[in-house]
């Protein structure tokens, strides 16, 4: 489905219509009939991703009146912005996933037990030692695996 931007003439706000959509901003009781606004659904979309805000979509709807190069640099940086918090997320999701976790408390606070402390626990209860046969300790419940 293709989408245009429209503001509503009657309050002012500014959104998404289909493009088949009659242009009336209904909501909220407005009411109001709705222009289309000169700017692309994507670019919406980036603005979207950097502010929430009526006024901020307002300013640079009249910055690309005024300024086309200016409203073109602006964009550009709010997209170089945008891709750059995507790929935050996305390596803080990558991290999180393979981070090990307690199958006990599921607590990320976990720590490996290092071959010291194993070899100590062999030497003083055997291979029986519960830390002798472990690799991860957690401090949240202090369950070993």
């Amino acid at each position: 489905m293709d989408y245009v931007i429209r503001k509503c003439i009657k309050c002012g706000r500014i959104g998404v219509w289909p493009v088949n959509a009659q242009p009336i901003h209904g909501e909220k009781g407005c009411n109001g009939n709705a222009i289309k606004c000169n700017i692309s659904y994507e670019e919406f979309c980036t603005m979207c991703d950097i502010a929430d805000e009526n006024d901020f979509y307002q300013a640079m709807i009249d910055l690309k009146e005024k300024d086309l190069i200016e409203y073109q640099m602006k964009m550009s940086q709010f997209r170089t912005q945008v891709q750059q918090q995507q790929q935050m997320k996305r390596a803080r999701l990558a991290a999180s996933s393979t981070t090990v976790k307690c199958p006990t408390c599921n607590s990320r606070d976990v720590k490996r037990i290092s071959g010291t402390s194993r070899a100590a626990g062999a030497a003083m209860f055997g291979l029986f030692s519960k830390t002798a046969r472990s690799q991860f300790e957690c401090r949240n419940c202090g369950y070993k695996w």
